[in-house]
């Protein structure tokens, strides 16, 4: 325990005047700003059971989810591995009295941290919007207060359904050291998710459990599926992850893993890109018209 203290101490020294510290609250104030001009434009004040808090929360939770949620954490996770990978500092950790697990360990901690402060910062965030836009539109003052509470307790299970892509990326932004395949890796899994979204593997896959936490599909719900995925499977990814690093030799070359990577990425990518568009295509097109069984006036004997 004293060890992994002493490695997550040296983790939050190293992000002091980081990028991955700056887009901790950059990612979230983009989104604030994004709900707040929409707020100001919003013609449903004057409609009968508009609630203010409720479209702002909804609108801002379901953004961070799909999008930026998972392209922060594919960021952050790249970033702090890459301030070793950058100065060829894995060798020399590596080298020090510390198990190799408590180094991996305080790296999968600052990522959840660091996702659990952005996503507490979107939701302390969306109050200002809502207040702020009481004072500039004074018929919005009509809503029902914040439900503090509901809407705080949505935000941690939104970000306790995300564990599992960050194991995911931590395992990536170390085993790799290049930038590129990390961050491909998170735009392929988000960019693919939209294709997932209506499918029946949508519940599984790692990059809408967040999504799947807020239980937006009527008559199916996914929050509780979402937690066991996301919160489980996030702490399963995390070991296997550890076990893989403790056991690999520093030295190990990497080219022959990452082209095995890429072209498995590239090949997943490629299956749900048609299962997703063979599935749009087969909602989209109208069922065959079945044929009637009256028969026309005209053509009945003695008409």
């Amino acid at each position: 325990m004293t060890t992994l203290l002493r490695a997550l101490h040296a983790e939050s020294l190293k992000l002091k005047r980081t990028l991955a510290f700056r887009m901790v609250f950059i990612a979230p104030l983009l989104v604030a700003l994004l709900q707040f001009f929409m707020g100001l434009n919003q013609r449903r004040a004057a409609q009968p059971g508009f609630n203010l808090w409720e479209t702002i929360f909804n609108a801002s939770l379901v953004i961070w989810a799909i999008f930026m949620l998972p392209l922060l954490i594919t960021l952050e996770t790249a970033l702090l591995a890459g301030i070793e990978h950058g100065e060829k500092q894995w060798k020399h950790l590596l080298a020090l009295p510390i198990p190799r697990s408590a180094v991996y360990a305080s790296k999968f901690m600052i990522a959840l941290a660091l996702t659990l402060l952005s996503t507490l910062t979107l939701f302390g965030l969306s109050l200002l919007n809502g207040y702020a836009l009481i004072k500039l539109r004074p018929e919005l003052a009509s809503s029902a207060p914040p439900e503090f509470l509901k809407w705080l307790f949505v935000v941690l299970k939104l970000w306790t359904a995300s564990w599992l892509i960050i194991a995911i990326h931590t395992w990536i932004g170390i085993r790799w050291s290049s930038l590129t395949l990390a961050l491909g890796a998170g735009v392929a899994g988000t960019f693919f998710a939209l294709f997932a979204a209506s499918a029946r593997i949508g519940k599984f896959y790692p990059w809408l459990l967040p999504m799947n936490s807020l239980n937006l599909i009527e008559g199916e719900p996914r929050d509780t599926l979402a937690l066991l995925i996301g919160g489980l499977g996030g702490v399963v990814a995390f070991g296997l992850g550890c076990l893989e690093f403790t056991r690999r030799d520093s030295d190990e070359p990497e080219t022959s893993m990452s082209r095995r990577f890429l072209l498995a990425v590239g090949a997943a990518g490629i299956a749900l890109a048609i299962l997703g568009v063979a599935m749009q295509s087969a909602k989209s097109d109208p069922a065959p018209p079945k044929p009637s069984s009256v028969t026309p006036a005209d053509s009945r004997p003695g008409s």
